[in-house]
């Protein structure tokens, strides 16, 4: 695949997912104020814990509005995920500007890395969850 190829494909599929991604956030944030039942997610929905995305969409829109409290409180494996994958981003844009091909690949090593993470958060938030009756974004459990 040439160079600008690889560029321009790979910031196309980013346009199509990201929007993929905001259209049905909006849709089913509007289908749920309607009043209609919608499985966003079937942990969340139907089992009543957390998935180790649960609060990622508010965690990026946080990140949006600058608020990295709100963000955090969301979804911390987001938050903390986010500089490595940037680093890796920024770097392909520096081999692609020095006439490299645009290559984004993040190491095994941090791939890993980030699973774990996700899965520690996971399983965390979960156990705080069920057993202590401790929820920080308040999905389930309503704070007086």
């Amino acid at each position: 695949m040439s160079r600008r190829r690889s560029f321009w494909t790979f910031h196309l599929i980013a346009l199509v997912l990201a929007g993929g991604w905001i259209g049905c956030f909006f849709l089913f944030s509007r289908l749920r104020d309607a009043g209609y039942f919608v499985v966003t997610c079937p942990l969340h929905d139907l089992l009543k814990i957390y998935c180790p995305l649960c609060g990622g969409s508010r965690a990026i829109l946080s990140l949006f509005r600058f608020d990295l409290a709100s963000a955090f409180r969301a979804n911390p494996a987001v938050l903390l995920s986010l500089p490595v994958i940037l680093f890796y981003y920024v770097r392909a844009l520096v081999v692609f500007a020095r006439g490299g091909a645009f290559s984004f690949r993040i190491p095994r090593k941090w791939t890993v890395a980030l699973l774990c993470l996700f899965a520690a958060f996971f399983v965390l938030r979960n156990v705080l969850l069920i057993f202590f009756g401790i929820d920080p974004t308040g999905d389930f459990i309503r704070s007086a």
